[in-house]
């Protein structure tokens, strides 16, 4: 580098900069999308579009002044389509970023700058791991958004083996460990109309819970307690769940895993879905979503295979059956076992 002092006037105009502006603008487009979905303009849209600029800055409590320039931004991304002085939503924003859609994406995008969003500390993470506990936040805006993501595929995945279980049809009652948002409890009582269950909301509060399963219709057949696994008592359960719940239990699994049998009658299915340790792969083709991978590896995942079977084993689960699944950290290894 060259440390003469630089006459201005000689130095190049560089109106472009792709490496530095096109980072910048994406930064800016998505934190005028987040404030759009803080304001709930999509949903809005949805329920009383077509509507001019004029009348949606009155209906969402955006500024008249900025209306229409922010309707510019997302005509360009597609999120709306304008027909002469009226807007309506985009069939892909219509069904990502409506709240009450099915596949609403809304949570896990402005979770990404939340306060306690891992993203805000990355530098800490990359230089000072040990410092932290996990890469998930532990609040109600993370496990939304941990629901979000959820739906897009594991909880299907994870429904379409549990329905392979023999037992399945005949079973009457399922426990959800751990589950936060609850829709494994909801997709299970879905496909068996005979089933109740019991969600534990872990650490977080139930609320979210509560939410889904309002919108699913399932309050009369689905309820929410608060805490853990190591704290609750109630009673047996012809199906126990477990997924992505273990990572912090690495020191006591045995009598987690002890817990969890416990409450499952004899002849009863318990389900786990978990990530577990690997060679750590670099092959640099995959970009952010190889850091992400690394650093999220770091704090969740079980470290042992074979240790997990044994301890099952030792506490009365007899698995028979053993797989992965695709999800968004890479493949998670489902264990179906029956408590003797």
């Amino acid at each position: 580098m060259n440390n003469a002092i630089q006459d201005i006037l000689k130095m190049p105009e560089l109106p472009v900069i792709e490496i530095v502006d096109d980072l910048v603008q994406v930064y800016k487009e998505y934190m005028g999308i987040t404030a759009a979905l803080k304001l709930d303009l999509f949903t809005w849209l949805s329920k009383n579009g077509p509507a001019t600029p004029e009348k949606m800055a009155a209906g969402t409590g955006v500024s008249p002044d900025y209306m229409t320039s922010l309707l510019g931004m997302l005509y360009y991304l597609d999120m709306v389509r304008k027909t002469g002085d009226e807007f309506t939503i985009s069939p892909a924003a219509r069904m990502h970023f409506v709240r009450d859609s099915s596949f609403y994406q809304g949570d896990y995008i402005m979770n990404l700058s939340a306060e306690d969003s891992p993203w805000k500390e990355i530098d800490v993470f990359l230089t000072k791991p040990e410092v932290k506990q996990t890469f998930d936040a532990r609040s109600t805006k993370s496990v939304r958004s941990d629901a979000n993501q959820a739906l897009r595929g594991t909880v299907q995945n994870v429904t379409h083996i549990l329905k392979t279980w023999d037992g399945f049809s005949t079973a009457r009652t399922f426990l959800e460990v751990n589950g936060g948002h609850g829709l494994y409890a909801i997709a299970a009582c879905q496909n068996n109309p005979e089933m109740t269950a019991t969600v534990l909301s872990g650490m977080v509060e139930p609320a979210v819970a509560e939410e889904y399963i309002t919108r699913f219709g399932m309050r009369t057949r689905i309820r929410v307690v608060s805490g853990n696994i190591e704290s609750y008592t109630g009673p047996m359960y012809d199906i126990a769940l477990a997924t992505h719940t273990f990572y912090s239990h690495r020191e006591n699994l045995s009598e987690v895993l002890s817990k969890i049998a416990s409450f499952i009658s004899p002849g009863g299915l318990f389900l786990s879905n978990h990530w577990f340790s690997h060679p750590p792969v670099g092959t640099g083709m995959q970009g952010l979503y190889e850091l992400e991978l690394a650093i999220h590896n770091r704090y969740h995942q079980l470290p042992d295979i074979t240790v997990f079977e044994k301890l099952c084993r030792e506490n009365d689960l007899s698995i028979f059956q053993a797989g992965v699944i695709r999800s968004r950290y890479g493949e998670s290894k489902i264990h179906l076992a029956q408590k003797r």
